[in-house]
């Protein structure tokens, strides 16, 4: 049975893929088409490759699909879309990942900024203090204003 099983992965992948040798990265990808939240992909637009697995396998950094999928590649609807990892001490220090980016409006430079970064597990430096936050702001509000 498991020899069975084994048999079926390989000649899955040869179909979809034309070899079992597929690097992960051809098959689990990253792809943000629209702001929606019931997620479509399309293996015919552009995506990038994620290393991440799914949990159910014991990876820690957690990347899973919903099993509907009418695509060949994996496109991520579950996991860890926020890590951040913190120091506690004199002053406090942290790092953070996030998937995609920021906003759900793909016209915004922040829909899809995070995604290479997130990808990569490349953390960025998070703006803890009021000074470090004024630093990075594109735009600020005062309660009043327009």
């Amino acid at each position: 049975e498991r020899l069975a099983m084994f048999e079926a992965a390989l000649a899955r992948l040869e179909q979809d893929f034309g070899s079992w040798d597929t690097p992960w990265g051809e098959i689990c990808r990253f792809q943000r088409l629209s702001g929606d939240i019931d997620l479509k992909f399309d293996d015919n637009q552009p995506s990038i490759p994620v290393g991440m697995a799914s949990g159910t396998w014991g990876a820690l950094a957690a990347y899973g699909m919903r099993s509907a999928q009418k695509t060949r590649r994996i496109y991520g609807t579950r996991g860890n879309s926020f890590v951040a990892v913190v120091e506690f001490g004199e002053k406090l220090k942290a790092k953070s990942l996030l998937a995609g980016g920021q906003s759900g409006d793909p016209r915004s430079p922040h829909f899809y900024d995070q995604a290479q970064p997130y990808a990569d597990a490349r953390f960025k430096e998070v703006a803890f203090y009021r000074e470090d936050v004024e630093k990075r702001a594109e735009n600020m509000y005062h309660p009043g204003e327009k």
